[in-house]
């Protein structure tokens, strides 16, 4: 199977490619926020924008699927961070993409999307908002960092008493 050209362009931070795969009613789902997702080619290509500027080392790993979805598998890193990403991909009948679901792990690069992103979008509302987002997302980081690291403690000890 070719590589899908979404996953090319991500991987090269062409963002012009990118925004020319996207129907003019795409919509995107993120992990950060639940609903409703980003509507309409604008909206995604400023996102995309924001993505291609935070998110970096991305290498596709697998990818499944056919003319009507792809889901692609991927690792990279958010803020120093390393993420994992899946990103399913429909596709309308004249194989533009109109729906893009993304999901990624761990949580500490999930908020660290959250951290990099927030801030920029906020901005786009109103100026100042984007440092307060900034500022609610600190809390948010340190429990991640704490639960990653009592969840390995925990996961470990799992493991070596089921050896």
């Amino acid at each position: 199977m070719e590589p899908h050209p979404y996953g090319q362009a991500l991987a090269a931070r062409d963002l012009d490619r990118l925004v020319a795969l996207l129907a003019d009613d795409v919509v995107l789902h993120t992990p950060d926020i639940a609903e409703p997702g980003f509507r309409g080619r604008d909206a995604v290509a400023a996102v995309l924008e924001m993505l291609v500027e935070v998110v970096t080392d991305v290498v596709f790993t697998h990818e499944v699927g056919d003319e009507a979805t792809r889901i692609l598998v991927s690792d990279g890193r958010v803020l120093g961070r390393p993420m994992n990403a899946t990103t399913v991909l429909g596709f309308d009948g004249e194989g533009k993409i109109r729906e893009i679901w993304v999901m990624a792990r761990p949580l500490t690069a999930v908020v660290a999307f959250v951290e990099a992103i927030g801030p920029r979008l906020a901005q786009r509302r109103g100026p100042g908002l984007g440092a307060v987002v900034r500022a609610l997302s600190k809390p948010l980081v340190g429990l991640a960092l704490f639960a990653e690291q009592v969840g390995s403690r925990l996961i470990s000890a799992l493991n070596r008493s089921t050896a």
